[in-house]
């Protein structure tokens, strides 16, 4: 199998394009510092509490905190997409119940495309802003 290593970097480069765009311009900033931290917040939560905070995030009725769910849920569409596994952004239950060697790999998965996320979310989104 040969493996194209833009692959994971092009993916995520377009998907925090159309973030940008469906983005407020002043939350570009904030979403550029919520994006750097995805690593290290799927490596401590995992992808089922991500999933969550999905959920709580996008049905805030602020918009000063509505742009993380709309971050978090861009986000795992493009997993989605990319990894071709069967589960569904907003139910956390389908990442939990799924069994664990395909949810360890998901997870694993899920951390390499953050860290593409996180070293295009400065050219994308701008320098990142304290949350």
């Amino acid at each position: 199998m040969n493996l194209d290593l833009r692959t994971p970097s092009q993916a995520a480069y377009r998907a925090l394009v159309k973030l940008k765009e469906e983005l407020d311009p002043k939350y570009h900033k904030k979403a550029s510092g919520l994006v750097q931290g995805l690593t290290a917040y799927i490596s401590t939560w995992g992808l089922h509490r991500l999933s969550g905070d999905t959920l709580k995030y996008s049905s805030s009725k602020s918009p000063d905190t509505r742009y993380k769910g709309t971050a978090y849920e861009k986000y795992l569409v493009e997993l989605k997409a990319f990894s071709g596994s069967n589960f569904t952004v907003k139910e956390p239950p389908s990442l939990i119940n799924m069994p664990l060697r395909e949810y360890t790999a998901l997870n694993r998965l899920a951390i390499e495309l953050a860290r593409e996320w996180s070293f295009w979310a400065t050219p994308v989104l701008g320098e990142a802003e304290e949350l």
